[in-house]
């Protein structure tokens, strides 16, 4: 049967340049066969049970399944609802945290009261396994990374830890990370750490005072993590402090179609074949 197809490629492929041509082709199809694509976790359009610590969403139509998971750990003993009515139980989606894009802006919100400062929650998002290359180009917002110290609030919102895992499974990828007016970045590497230096508005014009945008660049990776605690510019028992996760943009990385590898491997074995039958033509 193989020696039949072999037979039938042999008529349509009567010269040696022809045959090149057509293994040219079928190398570029592999390359174009598979497509880097933006995808994003929206807020405003996954769900989130109030309180729940971790949750998985499919939101790679060109994927099967789920893509990303969400969880938050560490102390989370100190979660606490948020201050707008109905006042859910973090971590919640809620409009509350506008970070500059108004009050139809989504964010995963994570409240809460530290009994001093070495506590924190730590929030770590996974990608499929799917993914057998990982995902490029990840980069999300965190909104209102501030700072109180007057009106019976006292806390410095503080970004530390932060850092993507390989595809190795080893290696640790530093971020990039862009702060705003109300906080300041300090470290480098994977010693990165932000704080929150100045009151920020939670809506309205001003409120991406306090963002800070992290992202990883071309680096393939299979998750990221980063802690959220209170630093040392405030009382040893922090108050009430919170902060919006926005929305996740990432690219998978491509692989060869396998449709396409098995066209190739059937010119390669041709030309082979024929090379070794000595039936060239010139």
């Amino acid at each position: 049967m193989v020696w039949q197809l072999l037979k039938t490629l042999w008529k349509f492929m009567p010269t040696r340049s022809q045959l090149l041509t057509f293994l040219s082709a079928g190398l570029l199809l592999v390359g174009g066969g598979a497509t880097s694509r933006a995808v994003s976790l929206q807020w405003g359009s996954e769900p989130w049970a109030d309180g729940s610590l971790s949750n998985s969403f499919d939101v790679d139509p060109s994927s099967p399944g789920n893509d990303i998971t969400v969880t938050v750990g560490g102390n989370t003993g100190q979660l606490q609802p948020e201050l707008v009515s109905p006042n859910p139980i973090t971590p919640s989606i809620t409009s509350d945290l506008e970070g500059g894009f108004g009050p139809s802006n989504k964010s995963l919100c994570i409240a809460i009261d530290l009994a001093n400062q070495s506590q924190s929650v730590v929030v770590t998002v996974d990608f499929s396994a799917q993914y057998a290359q990982g995902v490029t180009n990840v980069s999300f917002t965190i909104f209102d990374v501030d700072f109180a110290n007057s009106g019976g609030s006292n806390f410095q919102d503080q970004l530390r830890s932060i850092s993507a895992l390989s595809i190795d499974g080893t290696t640790l990828i530093a971020p990039t990370i862009t702060t705003s007016v109300n906080n300041t970045l300090s470290g480098t590497g994977l010693n990165q750490v932000v704080n929150g230096i100045a009151t920020t508005s939670d809506t309205g014009a001003s409120s991406n005072s306090a963002n800070v945008t992290i992202s990883f660049g071309a680096n393939a990776i299979k998750s990221f993590t980063f802690t959220y605690g209170s630093g040392s510019g405030t009382i040893a028992d922090p108050t009430y402090q919170h902060i919006g996760l926005g929305d996740i943009t990432f690219t998978p990385v491509p692989e060869m179609n396998p449709a396409w590898g098995a066209l190739v491997s059937c010119f390669l074995a041709t030309a082979l074949v024929l090379r070794h039958r000595g039936n060239f033509r010139k």
